[in-house]
């Protein structure tokens, strides 16, 4: 075997080992308390040891051969369901379903079959134009659906840490550079280009199974019990809890409730969920998450940093309403142009 054939069985054994070793502490080590994301990525990891395993034969004497590289090139495709699960079902829980997934396979199922029954190179190059396709919709449906949910998020919670899914921008990035690793590997046959591609590969993942291992997910709800009344002539004028809304979040300091929701103001002020948030929106031109953290930052934060020197800053943050000093740090920076230690050195 040459050094490129070593290196790279080196990288495939590597992945392959590291996707078992997470889909065995994911689906074992969780036992009956693992949620449903959480096995769904089980499964998703298996699939990707099976995969990887699977290249260790391109590693032998005589494999790395055209037909060989079209079967690789043929499984790999079936890859691109497993970024399609993961995106829909971080921004709609409960999406992954048998049926679904069977529909969505169909293509691939019909291309395989295709394959086994006349295998033929000018089939694979159709095929690799159709993962392209295929990828650049899921890219911009999951992207478009994954706005939609931060969207959602960030206008029913002030408290997001835990639900929060912006990190999967990142995910993007490497998917795309990791992709056009594997297209390169495809039609140059490069092996040193491979364990890029599998170096990439595991990134990818590892940052998925970090961000995933404590998420907790919500299930947006589009649907209000009442119409939200249509807004007409100036907005302060007709939102009939203007001025009431503010009173009650600043006199009774209800923004130091960690956890403060659009659906605990909606209960309180006895009105509509979808009108409320219109008001943020119309009225007071941002989410109802970066209204709460700029009334924790005026109303707390501010006059905490220039009156009381000793305290940490850790302190400050929880006293303010803040779940956590990342958080903190980032909502201050934001709303005063200041880091809170930059602030407090200037004041």
């Amino acid at each position: 075997m040459t050094v490129e054939n070593n290196l790279a069985a080196f990288c495939i054994g590597g992945a392959t080992a590291y996707f078992l070793c997470l889909a065995y502490h994911i689906l074992k080590g969780q036992g009956k308390s693992q949620v449903r994301l959480h096995k769904l990525l089980g499964y998703i990891f298996i699939y990707w040891a099976a995969s990887n395993a699977k290249d260790l034969l391109l590693t032998f004497p005589g494999t790395y051969s055209q037909p060989m590289l079209d079967v690789v090139t043929l499984c790999d495709g079936w890859s691109a369901l497993t970024f399609l699960v993961l995106l829909y079902e971080l921004t709609m829980p409960g999406w992954t379903t048998l049926r679904r997934l069977a529909l969505t396979a169909l293509p691939f199922v019909g291309f395989t079959v295709a394959y086994l029954l006349h295998p033929a190179h000018e089939l694979i190059s159709v095929y690799t134009r159709f993962l392209c396709l295929f990828g650049l919709t899921v890219m911009v449906t999951g992207y478009n659906r994954s706005r939609r949910y931060l969207s959602y998020i960030r206008n029913n919670y002030s408290n997001i840490d835990e639900i929060d899914i912006s990190w999967i921008g990142y995910v993007y990035l490497i998917a795309f550079v990791s992709q056009l690793l594997w297209f390169v590997t495809a039609a140059a046959s490069d092996q040193l280009a491979d364990c890029l591609y599998y170096l990439f590969e595991i990134m990818m993942w590892q940052m998925v199974y970090v961000h995933c291992r404590t998420l907790k997910q919500v299930v947006p709800d589009n649907d209000d019990s009442e119409a939200a009344p249509a807004a007409t002539g100036s907005p302060e004028r007709t939102y009939a809890f203007a001025g009431e809304l503010e009173r009650i979040i600043s006199e009774e300091k209800l923004y130091r409730n960690p956890n403060l929701s659009l659906a605990d103001l909606t209960a309180r002020l006895g009105t509509n969920r979808t009108y409320l948030s219109q008001y943020f929106t119309n009225v007071k031109r941002m989410t109802f998450y970066d209204y709460v953290n700029a009334m924790r930052i005026e109303k707390e934060s501010v006059p905490l940093l220039e009156s009381h020197p000793e305290y940490t800053l850790e302190y400050i943050a929880r006293e303010s309403g803040f779940n956590s000093l990342s958080t903190f740090r980032r909502a201050f920076k934001k709303f005063t142009g200041k880091t809170p230690g930059n602030y407090r050195c200037d004041n």
